[in-house]
Parts: structure tokens; sequence; C-alpha cells
């Protein structure tokens, strides 16, 4: 079974290594004059996903914006995932699931693997309430070839404090969880190991070495386009990750819509800036 990680290491190359974030919120399905419900939701979804089709390595359903309908939109979820899957994309649910070990369970056998109620390739999950408490996210990842995605850095101005608070070695809450990540890493073995992070485009330039903590990671970064990042700050900052990066576009695209040939075009676009990050 190939792992996550493989499976985006082949995708990168044959369509990109772009992530595109499927965000369907009120003011976008507005925006596409789109009714602010479950059928607006579904028509949308399917709109974006024609539209990346062979295009792009991973799709990132932001689950938010579908479980505001309730169970209908639980079902528009679940569809869509499978739909991403389909058309031979990676799915990653952007749920940030944290809790207590015996509730990550739940989460996991929820979210993760073919065999799950929602079928994600990978998960966002939060460690505020400790790392050790995502075992079993962790766990069934390794078991299923999927993927997790820890937010250690996130785009986010709010989360600063919080990240960059110090242990009594000095080290940043950010920091240990990047050690932490790569310590769990190491022990599955060689290579790119089942836990990434997220780690910001927006992080200031000081803080790269960061990138250096996480060598068997994947790292999904989001804040390209309305939160203040480029393409070009990827490449910059995450140079030492080379192929091991996702950068996440979503409102850059989709904004671009309802027009099925402007969407596919911002997103070719971003692919092309996504492929030549370090030419």
């Amino acid at each position: 079974m190939a792992s996550f990680a493989e499976r985006f290491a082949d995708l990168s190359i044959h369509r990109s290594p772009l992530c595109l974030g499927l965000d369907p919120s009120a003011p976008l399905l507005r925006h596409w004059g789109l009714a602010d419900d479950a059928a607006g939701l579904r028509t949308f979804c399917a709109r974006v996903l024609e539209a990346a089709d062979g295009l792009v390595a991973v799709i990132k359903p932001q689950t938010g914006f579908f479980e505001r309908f309730g169970p209908a939109g639980m079902t528009a979820l679940a569809a869509v995932n499978a739909q991403i899957r389909s058309r031979g994309a990676l799915c990653l649910i952007d749920a940030k699931r944290g809790d207590l070990a015996g509730t990550m369970e739940g989460y996991a056998a929820a979210m993760l693997g073919p065999d799950s109620g929602f079928g994600g390739d990978a998960l966002t999950v939060s460690p505020y309430l400790g790392l050790d408490a995502l075992q079993p996210v962790f766990d069934r990842a390794a078991a299923t070839g999927s993927g997790v995605f820890v937010v250690i850095q996130s785009s986010n101005p709010e989360g600063r404090a919080l990240q960059g608070a110090r242990y009594p070695d000095g080290r940043t809450v950010t920091e240990v969880l990047a050690d932490g990540i790569t310590t769990w890493n190491a022990a599955q073995g060689q290579g790119v190991g089942p836990l990434g992070a997220v780690v910001g485009a927006t992080i200031d330039p000081a803080a790269t070495a960061l990138v250096d903590r996480l060598p068997h990671s994947l790292l999904l970064a989001p804040g390209i386009g309305p939160q203040g990042a480029e393409m070009t700050d990827v490449a910059a900052k995450f140079r030492a990750a080379r192929g091991r990066v996702l950068p996440i576009v979503s409102r850059a695209v989709l904004a671009e819509g309802p027009s099925p040939a402007a969407l596919r075009d911002a997103i070719k676009r971003y692919r092309e800036a996504a492929w030549s990050l370090w030419s």
C-alpha cells in the first residue's frame, strides 16, 4: 500500500504539488449567484472539481463550510470526498480536530482511510490538547497509508502568541511540536512519514529554521492570496523542504468563478507557479 507521501510525490510530478482549498463560504456562493444552501454547495463543488480535473495533487474540503448545513452538508462532504478520489486527486479533509485520545479514535475512524465514513486520504488536526492525545489518528494514518497534518505554525496572526510561547528549555511551542512530529516519523522508518505539519507561508523569514526541524514531513503551506503570502514566499521560506511542500490556494482561485474557463485558467496559473517554485 502506497503511503500518502508516496502518492503525493507521484501526483506532484504528473499534476502539480498544488493543494486547492474547497471553501464554499456564504460570500463565495453569493458571488457565484448560487443559493446559500446545500443545493448551492453541491453545485459549487461540482464546478470546482470539474475545473481542477487533472491539474492538482490535492483538494482540501474545509469542513466548517459543509457542517453549517447540518446533515445535508455532511452528506455533501462525503459525496465530494468520493468525487475527489474518483478524479484521481488526494482528499485532504481540513477539520482541525483535536481532543482527548478516546475521542480522537472516533475522529480517526470517521475521517481517515478508504473504509472510513468520510474517506479522507489525509486530515488536519490541532495539537493543543497535547500531541500525545492525537496518537489514535497517527496510528490509523500509519495503518491505512493516510496522512495527518498537525497545525504547528498557522497563517493567522491570532495564533502567534500561543504558538510562540516558550518551554523552560527555550524552545517555542511550535518547535516542540515540530520535534515531536520528527521523532514520531523517524520511528516509523526512513523517508517521509505519515505526519506532516501545517506551516503558514506567512511565517517570518527569520523563523524558517523551523522547516529544518521537519526533515521527514510533508508541509502544508496556507496563507497564499488574501492572507498576504505569494508563491515566491513559499520558494524562499521552504527551500529546505523542496519536494515536500503543498502550497494551498483557495479564495484567490475560487473568486474567479462561476466561469469554468476562468476557474481553470486561475488554477493553471497557480499550478505553473507551484511547479516552478525551485526551478
